[in-house]
């Protein structure tokens, strides 16, 4: 499977992709709802001396997170604010990104 998309329609949609597909992201100035996004089946054949699939690499794409990250930071996010924004979703994946722990939302 291969997907390109934006990030913020991957985060409308990551529900109903499989745990196992990977993200990886369009290395622009800062990461936004509006970054460039591909998902991929982890298990691709064609890879490199590192072991990191060829095709993202050759597209431009950088490593961002796993499939089943982006759905635990949604789920997290959605259990601390159900009515959360889209900011705060950028924030949470970012968080996530930077920091490999969740966001805390201050009540």
């Amino acid at each position: 499977m291969r997907l390109e998309s934006n990030l913020e329609n991957v985060m409308s949609e990551i529900d109903s992709f499989e745990w196992n597909l990977y993200a990886y992201i369009y290395p622009d100035n800062s990461i936004c709802m509006s970054s460039l996004i591909l998902i991929i089946d982890d298990a691709e054949e064609e890879r490199g001396d590192d072991d990191e699939p060829i095709y993202p690499v050759a597209k431009g794409y950088k490593s961002f997170l796993s499939v089943a990250d982006l759905q635990s930071i949604k789920s997290n996010l959605l259990e601390q604010k159900p009515d959360y924004s889209q900011n705060e979703l950028l924030s949470a994946v970012m968080h996530y990104y930077e920091n490999d722990a969740f966001i805390l939302i201050n009540s």
